[in-house]
């Protein structure tokens, strides 16, 4: 894929676990420098992560359980969904400290939860 590219999407699973949320974490902070966010972008990306595994790791995963993680980055959003292997309920209201938090202080943060799919959308700014 060229550097060019207006849609690059990333692939990752790692095991269901509190102690694999840093690979996330540290995966989207990658791609999200490499799209040209700012550091505050992706400390609030960041924070927005935590969230998401913190709903998705709420319920207890059996050995072998993964959390797929699919990082996409458009012309003008990166969007991540993320999903636990197993289909496990998971609780939507787990999302909403973090949408009282002052890490977000931008709007511009969609953090979503619908069908077992955590999903987060940032735009892209292109200064």
């Amino acid at each position: 894929m060229s550097e060019a590219s207006a849609h690059d999407e990333v692939v990752l699973n790692v095991p269901a676990s509190a102690d694999h949320a840093r690979i996330v974490r540290v995966g989207a902070a990658a791609i999200a420098l490499r799209k040209g966010m700012s550091f505050a972008e992706i400390d609030t990306l960041r924070a927005a992560i935590d969230t998401a595994m913190l709903a998705l790791l709420d319920q207890p995963a059996d050995k072998g359980t993964t959390i797929g993680c699919v990082f996409r980055a458009r012309a003008e959003t990166l969007e991540l969904e993320l999903r636990r292997s197993d289909n496990a309920a998971l609780d939507d209201s787990v999302l909403t400290p973090f949408a009282e938090t002052d890490d977000m202080q931008d709007p511009s943060v969609d953090i979503t939860l619908a069908n077992g799919v955590v999903v987060i959308r940032m735009p892209l700014n292109h200064s």
